[in-house]
């Protein structure tokens, strides 16, 4: 080996470790690539300046280097040397006494193995190891462990054949009396033997199970010592372990959670160290909801975790604190299981907080009420007056840290209820108001996003605060705190949107403000004021109509497509949900733009998310710098929002301007497709929902004859909706298959239904099968994205966590969509899934749950029409069970239900009429009309009139059922309806004379509403009398 070589070698190295300027790193770094590292002499000088040299920093960096080179050159260097430098390296890591290189070296030995042992090289390699761990020494036994650690990444193969030896070795080593770098390495080496135990190897299971106390010993230590960084690896090792199909922890998983909320609520331990811990807790309810549900500790778990939201917070609200983890536990805890689980044990706290003297348990009630609102918005809708009330008890609070948290309290329900809590809009305004105007600048903040979210549901409402509430918005816009404007910018658009024709006074005002802050440049917070303002802009032109805001339009549209230049992510993705509002505002008329924008949103889909980081030496890590991947890199998440904001922007652009933007479909949908398999869930949703967009939107441009069920087709679809139902229906089922989370199916099989009630059996026929296959598994609960957080042995009990509930939902309407287009041959999908969804319909499951399987078997029954005979012994006893529920959504979809049955059998159901109509009088009678309750019982009775009305006491029934009309709410039902009346009126029925007067004012008021649906024989008719 030639000395000037390994001096020179050494020389740079020393410059590159030493260097504290980028010029010397890149001249360093050019040189050593150029003049050394392209030749195979390299590892050898390595592997002698990583050994040999005087100072730590330079053998370290040596050894990263040697480690990288090894894969390049080692099968180039002849056997003898290949040997030596074996039995250095052996010999040096022994001697080593710098942690740093230690490791260096070890990662070379396990890059050198990678390629040894598969050809029968190194055969003495796992022996030394072995006696290293073995050693006297504590030194070398933390080396021999750190080595057969990272052989699992070199060579698991060959180390998982070792896994009974290995057992008896980490048993004695997980204890090691000296050294609790030994003992915590050797956790994490167990960490890896975890990924190699399959879940039907019920030995080595036991052999790990048996080892996971003293780990969790090791953990302790850990955290008694104050090692943060030790329990940060144990604590990885744990973690992962929970995303394990096999059930490693399942013995030990009760002790492991107490354990983890006793370090979580220890004030005495550092921070750090509690959050890890709580951590952990937020990985169990993602990842092991099962074993939890099973283990029955949701309400305990809560009990323990509520005291911690009480506790002080950082000043920085970036920053993590015990207490912020604690409030992300309880939000995975109410999203994750079914709301009667977990928000009952909250509120109770809440209640017990909010009369507590001290502020920071008062401030913990309103925030742990924001954060579990999410996951139970059904549950809670009934009691929003009640939350409301709680809530205003925050906003009334002398202490600002309360009256922040109730902003956010107040944010979050408005955001998931926003109907409901406007409706208590006279004694929220007044206060919210009130502390928009408040001295703290927080306050005034919070207070005013939560102004933001009540507005945008208040409808007309709105109209007594408008010239108040925009004097005030204004000002804030003007004169407010810098992190204030935007809220202030995005609350007038709210405005805009809730006050309609009302706003026209002060459109122009409001219009030329927002255009001024749509042409700020500047620093962060600046574009963000300009993002707000591109993105409010569309609002108002949407509220305003496209004749009012049409001599605004090319100037705003330029400065959007300006602020797509600056090199700002926010920008763009303003630009972006601009130019899909504006495009549904002014549809053809905005096609002159396209040409700018679909290359830029073509640029953006086709952005690298990648980030490639150059070499570092950085003297707190073990590695310096090193890394298994010769390329590493990040993900850069502000790429992937923007990606999705233009994916979702794409599909309205092409429904709004159809043929312009045609020369552009082509390129966009290959790149929409490969977004099917991005890593962000919001991303696949984005691309699920345009790519059916282009679907239907070449269907409207072909502008084809209605569809009609059946199957085979009776109206076939042009060439270019075929072809694009062929390219995205095959990509939509692929990513499906392996969809691990529940909004991205959920929305997949909303698009499904709208699809195949806009296109029909088309869109679908082809791929019944799949699409069928993959709902049947979501009725079973055995779909990837509802068996990602159980074990074979975990059942779901029969509540739901709301996401899940929406999951079925969307399942349940695709299937009743399935017989709306697939006619007859619907009949075998129904007699696989009547069952499944029946199941649903059970007394003990919850109200959704019963309200959706009524609602889908009574879709089925109205779109099945003479098929649903047939399974008349199956459903109407479900329809019957479902009127006599206590729920209204329930009643409402059984009352539909029934006559949608009724009306499609062909069977003589007047029999069952008197049942019925005793069943339906209740709903009948109701002052109002919840879920259409009301609506749905009226149709009802209209369908058994029509069916038979000798067998209905019209006597008795027409004075209730009369009183019930018109329709309010559901008007699919006035067709039944008023076809009902005129069939009475035709056949001069005697029982109509006495209501007569208060039909003709029925009919009168039906006539006058634009909403009102009529047969067209209907309409003829009354229009004669």
């Amino acid at each position: 080996m030639d000395p000037q070589f390994v001096s020179g070698l050494e020389h740079y190295l020393q410059k590159l470790a030493s260097a504290s300027d980028t010029e010397t790193i890149q001249t360093a770094t050019k040189v050593l690539s150029e003049q050394y590292y392209a030749r195979a002499e390299c590892i050898p000088a390595l592997l002698t300046i990583s050994t040999e040299s005087q100072e730590w920093q330079v053998r370290q960096l040596a050894a990263v280097e040697l480690r990288k080179r090894i894969p390049k050159y080692w099968e180039e260097i002849d056997d003898g040397l290949q040997q030596r430098m074996r039995e250095t390296i052996l010999k040096a890591i022994v001697d080593e006494t710098n942690d740093l290189t230690r490791h260096g070296l070890a990662r070379v030995i396990s890059s050198i193995a990678r390629s040894d042992v598969p050809n029968q090289k190194w055969g003495d390699l796992i022996q030394f190891l072995y006696k290293c761990c073995q050693s006297p020494t504590a030194a070398h036994r933390e080396i021999g462990v750190y080595v057969l650690d990272s052989l699992f990444e070199s060579i698991p193969d060959m180390m998982s054949a070792h896994m009974q030896h290995l057992f008896e070795l980490f048993s004695a080593l997980v204890s090691d009396p000296e050294s609790l770098v030994v003992q915590v390495t050797t956790v994490e080496a167990l960490g890896k033997i975890a990924d190699f135990i399959e879940p039907e190897d019920r030995s080595a299971i036991s052999k790990f199970q048996g080892l996971v106390p003293a780990m969790v010993q090791v953990l302790q230590k850990c955290l008694a010592t104050n090692e943060e960084d030790l329990a940060s690896r144990c604590f990885e090792v744990f973690n992962g372990m929970l995303i394990l199909e096999t059930p490693l922890l399942n013995r030990h998983f009760g002790d492991l959670i107490e354990f983890s909320i006793n370090v979580g609520g220890n004030e005495e331990l550092d921070d750090n160290l509690r959050i890890m811990a709580l951590n952990f807790l937020v990985w169990t309810a993602t990842y092991k909801r099962g074993r939890l549900q099973k283990l029955k500790i949701i309400k305990p778990l809560v009990d323990k975790i509520m005291p911690i939201t009480a506790q002080e917070d950082p000043e920085d609200d970036d920053e993590d604190s015990p207490s912020r983890v604690a409030l992300r536990v309880l939000n995975v805890l109410a999203t994750s299981f079914p709301p009667q689980q977990v928000f009952p044990a909250v509120i109770a706290h809440v209640l017990q907080y909010m009369q507590h003297r001290e502020p920071t348990f008062r401030k913990g009630a309103m925030l742990s009420l924001a954060i579990t609102i999410e996951g139970s918005v059904d549950f809670i809708r009934p009691q929003t007056g009640d939350i409301v009330a709680l809530i205003c008890a925050g906003l009334s609070d002398s202490e600002t840290m309360v009256r922040r948290a109730a902003c956010m309290a107040l944010g979050c329900i408005a955001d998931e209820l926003d109907e409901e809590v406007a409706g208590y809009h006279e004694k929220l305004m007044p206060m919210i108001f009130s502390m928009t105007s408040d001295a703290n600048p927080t306050i005034v903040k919070y207070a005013t996003n939560a102004l933001d979210c009540i507005l945008e549901s208040m409808g007309d409402a709105i109209l007594g605060y408008l010239p108040q509430l925009m004097e005030r918005l204004v000002a804030l816009l003007e004169s407010g705190p810098a992190e204030v404007k935007p809220i202030a910018l995005s609350a007038l658009g709210s405005a805009a949107h809730s006050s309609g024709e009302a706003f026209a006074p002060y459109f122009g005002g409001v219009v030329a403000r927002i255009k001024q802050a749509m042409a700020l440049t500047g620093e962060d917070d600046v574009l963000l004021l300009r993002g707000v303002a591109t993105d409010t802009m569309s609002t108002v032109a949407e509220a305003a109509g496209r004749d009012a805001f049409r001599p605004h339009l090319d100037e705003c549209t330029r400065l959007a497509l300006q602020g797509m230049e600056i090199d700002s992510p926010t920008l763009r993705e303003s630009a972006y949900c601009y130019v899909g509002v504006m495009s549904r505002v002014f549809e053809g008329e905005f096609a002159q733009y396209l040409g700018v924008i679909a290359p830029q949103i073509l640029q953006t889909l086709r952005m690298d998310e990648s980030a490639v980081f150059g070499l570092g030496i950085d003297e707190g890590s073990e590695m310096g710098g090193d890394d298994d991947d010769d390329e590493p890199f990040n993900i850069n998440t502000a790429v992937s929002d923007e990606k999705e904001v233009a994916a979702d922007a794409v599909g309205q652009l092409f429904a709004s301007t159809t043929t312009a933007f045609l020369p552009y479909v082509e390129e966009i949908t290959a790149e929409l497709v490969q977004l099917l398999n991005h890593y962000s869930d919001t991303a696949r949703k984005a691309a699920t929902v345009s790519l059916f967009t282009f679907i239907r939107t070449f269907n409207k441009i072909a502008s084809p004859e209605p569809w009609m069920p059946g199957v085979p087709l009776r109206v076939p679809v042009d060439e270019n909706t075929q072809a694009m139902i062929r390219l995205v229906m095959p990509a939509v089922l692929s990513m499906w298959e392996d969809e691990d989370d529940k909004t991205v199916v959920t929305q997949l099989c909303s698009e499904l239904r709208l699809i195949m009630k806009d296109v029909g059996p088309a869109a679908t026929i082809e791929y019944a099968d799949g699409i069928s296959k993959h709902l049947l598994e979501i009725f079973e609960k055995k779909a990837a994205c509802q068996t990602i957080d159980y074990e074979d042995d975990e059942v779901p009990e029969d509540e739901m966590a709301e996401l899940d509930s929406l999951l079925v939902c969307a399942a349940a309407d695709c299937v009743a969509e399935f017989a709306s287009v697939f006619g007859d041959a619907f009949e075998p999908i129904m007699d696989t899934f009547l069952p499944h969804i029946a199941g649903y319909a059970r007394p003990a499951l919850a109200v959704s749950e019963r309200a959706m399987a009524v609602g889908c078997l009574a879709e089925i029954a109205k779109n099945m029409g003479p098929g649903i005979t047939k399974y008349a012994e199956a459903l109407f006893p479900i329809f019957m069970d479902g009127l006599a529920d206590k729920h209204a959504e329930v009643r409402s979809n059984a009352a539909f239900g029934v006559g949608a049955f009724v009306e499609g059998a062909t069977i003589d159901a007047s029999a069952y009429f008197g049942d019925i109509l005793k069943a339906l009088f209740p709903l009948i009678q109701l002052a109002d009309n919840p879920n259409n309750a009301r609506d749905n019982a009226a149709g009802c009775v209209a369908r058994l009139i029509l069916e038979n009305a000798d067998a209905v006491p019209l006597g008795d029934v027409l004075p209730a059922w009369v009183g019930a009309l018109p329709i309010r709410g559901d008007h699919l039902e006035d067709m039944p309806v008023y076809d009902a009346v005129c069939f009475l009126l035709k056949h001069k029925r005697a029982e109509v004379e006495p209501v007569l007067p208060a039909l003709m004012a029925v009919l009168k008021q039906a006539m006058a509403d634009p909403q009102t649906l009529f047969s067209d024989e209907s309409r003829q008719y009354l229009a004669s009398l």
